[in-house]
């Protein structure tokens, strides 16, 4: 009697097991009152009460890469803030009014003006550059600048800087002749002392030979 009624119980256990399995959702099943399903069903997050998932990592199973380090910017390229064609990383005379010609390091130049030797005399082919210098002062009625004249190591340096004072005085007194007020300019010879290029070789000595303007205001 025992046998036969254990046997009646795990049949209807049986067919319990079996309609709790029919009613659960698909892709999912019922087993020890706990709700099981494949984690890659979605249905159910982790963790929720009542639930457990099986086959949530299996062994063996690579470890996520690590993420990659992150790309470092390029720093933005130098700007040109007075506008000059020479970069502000390089730019020796920032603050240059615009249209005024500079030379390879930014400082504003009197082009194509090239005394004879030993000589402060300016002459026709000299016309042109000093034409051009002056446009950029009369549109600038407000600046006020130094005329600085320079020269290459060639001869003892005070003979040079007296050399590059008498220059500098020529060129302001033409702009005077021409109308630029006198208040608004003066003239200082610097000789040998300020080279912007090599005076090993006749390309960089002939640079730096040359009338600067510097902008004081």
């Amino acid at each position: 009697m025992k046998v036969t009624q254990i046997a009646v119980m795990l049949g209807a256990a049986a067919l319990l097991a079996v309609a709790t399995v029919e009613a659960a959702p698909p892709g999912q099943w019922s087993y020890g009152g706990f709700t099981q399903w494949h984690p890659n069903d979605g249905r159910t997050g982790l963790g929720q009460a009542g639930t457990q998932c099986y086959f949530c990592k299996p062994e063996g199973q690579p470890a996520a890469p690590p993420p990659p380090p992150p790309v470092a910017k390029a720093p933005p390229p130098p700007g040109d803030e007075d506008g000059d064609g020479v970069t502000d990383d390089k730019d020796k005379c920032p603050g240059t009014p615009k249209g005024a010609p500079v030379n390879s390091v930014g400082c504003w130049v009197v082009k194509n003006l090239n005394f004879r030797t030993n000589s402060a005399q300016i002459e026709s082919k000299d016309a042109s550059g000093l034409r051009e210098t002056l446009t950029v002062l009369q549109k600038n009625p407000n600046l006020k600048v130094e005329i600085q004249g320079h020269t290459d190591n060639v001869g003892k340096a005070p003979y040079n800087k007296k050399l590059s004072m008498a220059r500098a005085t020529t060129v302001m007194n033409y702009f005077v002749s021409q109308g630029i007020n006198k208040n608004r300019l003066s003239a200082n010879g610097y000789g040998l002392e300020k080279p912007v290029a090599s005076n090993a070789n006749e390309a960089g000595r002939s640079e730096n030979r040359r009338v600067e303007l510097k902008v004081l205001k």
